[in-house]
């Protein structure tokens, strides 16, 4: 993220918006474009549509996290310091906010509190300690790779950028206390002309489009940075910059990158990689990709996420050897660059929860809305099939009261700190998840009404619905199962209208609910009835460990209201994620890297929707990779009926692979519905990928990427093996 000029500028350099993106074809991947007139607003007369909603509450997706709902603060905001702002990020649940911002951060001297650019800044690194100490949200701290030497340099005596960044740890924890835990080596450090793109600062570059300060580059730096940041304080946690799959720079090679960034980059620092830090914004302006964006794009966008999610870790696993590894999504918003009115519109607060819920659902440690305060920016997308009246655009969740020109005219922003709607629907968000409660399925018969569930420890059950028609409500009649509401009218907070507006009152049922078009409803449901949470379930004890697999067993629970089964969970840290949910006290995890190490612990389900207490854990390295001459990484997002799968296939042989057929054959009743990057077929639990024209050739080390959606009944146990043109892969 480049610093931010003067007011009417954007997240991105307008040369590299409009010509070196263009001219490389290196876009952001960009949600499918919809009818913009279809979404252009709301209609007075909206008509009433039936829908169903399904919660499961006894299947488990993922735990809310303590960090789970991020932003970003920046060094050159000077609203950031307000009196107000501690409260409203505690208000709005807030649990991390990362510093110093962006693509400042690679220009920026901690020591001084100035850019080599831009001078003097607003905000400096005690004053944000102090913030994060006021609002009770954990830091993390983005330090200077790019330019981290040349500062450096000047010091007496003089330190490299890995000494700059271990003197910023060393005051940050041990001289002053401040308990930063997340630090991460530079922004977005792709940007700095290694696929042509230049708007990263990045001195170890000397050319226009260099050979020189590609991944491995950076990756042989960051070693330096993490040996030195690590020797001052061992319980921090490094971020690595990589790349969100699918998003450019994703796959793109250059003279200086002749592997792709994340192989290059997760190869050199396997075992070291505390989180993947990526970043995702789904849509570009108008002025990179037109027609730019629309709202029903936006909305359908999260749709993305289980499917960048599965490839990340299939990546982390093949070449980090460990597909565990925490994911950080550190930025976060509607448009990669030149923010129009859709920013500070009803639409991206809409967007924001499915977002956020998209990743935390699968398993990612935390997501960092960019950002905080940003300033007004009036020369984005701002025509009228966007919902909406506003005549600017702000990535900012709260206004910094800053002016622009519009035909001549000044437009300024409300008073500093006024909330815009992104900031209403992040409160939405924190009233909803709450760090230790358990997300669980949620499915909607209808495509444009989101369902979200989750369960918090004292057995109460949040059920959030997002209606993304612009012109229909939404009658929704709602079933559970693992959990019986208690009689009488639940409370329900309403996020509707132009700005996003919170309400809350005591309406409809457990069991019937309206939600208006444009508008999300949170619905807060008590048991019905005090249930005993089941016994807590024997550590897990491994057998049968393979390559790819692992056997667990572990004595069982009991629960007298009745066990509605067990889920297995990978423990990562602070992250838990489940990978099994059988009914009887033992499990099959596959999908595993070779000789890699993985901790498992397990949750006992009741049928009134309790869990248990969390297992022991048990730690387990994997077998080393047999024979064969393929790998297939095989990673799973599932809803309960149905699900989406994600295979990285690597050609592990020392010749090239000239056209492929991959086969496997599912245990249960899974059936194919699409799939892509692939001509697929099934004959009876036999399913066949065939390659692609574009993929039809794998050189040694290389992988593709394929994907598909099926649909089942019972158990979803994945495939114990996988062929390719008839040869079994190791």
């Amino acid at each position: 993220m480049p610093l931010r000029p003067p007011p009417g500028t954007s997240r991105l350099p307008a040369a590299l918006a409009g010509l070196a993106l263009l001219a490389a074809g290196l876009l952001w991947n960009t949600a499918p474009n919809a009818d913009a007139a279809a979404t252009a607003t709301t209609t007075a007369a909206a008509t009433a549509t039936t829908a169903t909603v399904s919660v499961n509450a006894a299947q488990s997706l993922a735990t809310v996290p303590a960090t789970a709902i991020g932003t970003n603060g920046s060094v050159y905001d000077s609203k950031l310091t307000d009196a107000a702002v501690p409260g409203l990020l505690r208000q709005a649940g807030v649990g991390l906010v990362r510093f110093p911002g962006g693509s400042s951060s690679d220009s920026y001297d901690w020591k001084t509190n100035t850019d080599l650019t831009n001078g003097p800044q607003a905000v400096d690194f005690d004053q944000y300690a102090a913030m994060l100490r006021q609002s009770g949200a954990q830091g993390m701290v983005t330090v200077n790779y790019g330019s981290g030497d040349t500062i450096g340099a000047t010091k007496s005596p003089a330190e490299t950028g890995a000494q700059l960044a271990a003197d910023w740890v060393r005051y940050a924890n041990i001289t002053h206390d401040y308990h930063i835990k997340y630090w991460e080596i530079g922004n977005e450090i792709y940007g700095n002309g290694t696929y042509t793109a230049d708007w990263e600062t990045d001195k170890h570059c000397t050319g226009a489009a260099p050979a020189d300060c590609g991944p491995a580059v950076y990756a042989r730096n960051t070693k330096a940075y993490i040996a030195a940041m690590k020797a001052v304080d061992p319980t921090i946690e490094i971020g690595v910059v990589l790349t969100a799959p699918g998003n450019w720079p994703d796959g793109v090679t250059s003279a200086g990158s002749p592997q792709p960034w994340n192989q290059t980059v997760m190869t050199a620092l396997a075992g070291q990689i505390g989180f993947a830090d990526v970043h995702w914004y789904p849509q570009n302006p108008g002025s990179v990709s037109p027609p730019g964006p629309t709202d029903a794009g936006l909305l359908a966008a999260s749709a993305q996420i289980p499917t960048m999610v599965g490839t990340l870790r299939s990546q982390l696993g093949q070449y980090a050897g460990d597909s565990s590894v925490p994911i950080m999504v550190t930025e976060t918003n509607s448009v990669s660059s030149n923010p129009g009115k859709q920013t500070v519109g009803l639409v991206n607060a809409l967007f924001l929860p499915q977002d956020y819920l998209g990743w935390l659902a699968n398993g990612v440690s935390s997501v960092d809305w960019w950002q905080i305060h940003n300033g007004i920016v009036t020369t984005g997308d701002n025509g009228s099939a966007l919902y909406g009246s506003a005549a600017y655009g702000d990535y900012g969740m709260l206004a910094d009261g800053s002016c622009g020109t519009v035909n001549g005219a000044q437009v300024c922003e409300p008073a500093p700190d006024t909330p815009f709607p992104a900031y209403n629907a992040m409160t939405l968000l924190g009233r909803f998840a709450h760090p230790g409660d358990t997300l669980v399925a949620a499915g909607s018969s209808r495509p444009l009404l989101k369902s979200y569930a989750g369960r918090s420890a004292d057995g109460s059950l949040r059920v959030l619905l997002v209606n993304d028609d612009p012109t229909d409500s939404y009658q929704v009649g709602l079933d559970y199962a693992g959990f019986t509401p208690a009689p009488g009218t639940p409370v329900v907070t309403t996020m509707a209208g132009p700005s996003a507006a919170l309400t809350t009152a005591s309406t409809g049922t457990a069991a019937s609910q309206t939600v208006a078009p444009y508008s999300a409803v949170l619905i807060t449901l008590q048991p019905g009835a005090a249930a005993t949470p089941p016994t807590t379930p024997g550590t897990p004890v491994a057998a049968a460990v393979t390559s790819g697999s692992v056997q667990l067993s572990w004595a069982p629970s009991t629960s007298s209201t009745g066990l509605a089964g067990y889920d297995v969970v990978r423990v990562a840290g602070g992250t838990e994620t489940v990978v099994a949910s059988p009914t009887a006290a033992n499990a099959t995890v596959t999908g595993l890297q070779p000789d890699t190490a993985y901790t498992f612990a397990v949750y006992a389900k009741g049928a009134a929707g309790d869990r248990s207490a969390r297992s022991g854990t048990v730690t387990v390295t994997t077998a080393p990779a047999g024979g064969g001459t393929c790998k297939v990484g095989y990673s799973v997002t599932d809803w309960g009926s149905g699900f989406t799968a994600t295979l990285v296939l690597t050609n592990t042989g020392s010749t090239p692979v000239n056209g492929w057929t991959l086969s496997f054959a599912w245990p249960g009743n899974q059936r194919l519905s699409t799939g892509w990057n692939a001509a697929w077929t099934q004959s009876g639990s036999t399913v066949t990928a065939g390659s692609l024209a574009y993929n039809a050739t794998l050189a040694p080390g290389a992988a593709t990427t394929l994907g598909l959606n099926a649909s089942y009944s019972g158990a979803n146990q994945p495939p114990s093996g996988f062929t390719l043109n008839g040869t079994p892969c190791g």
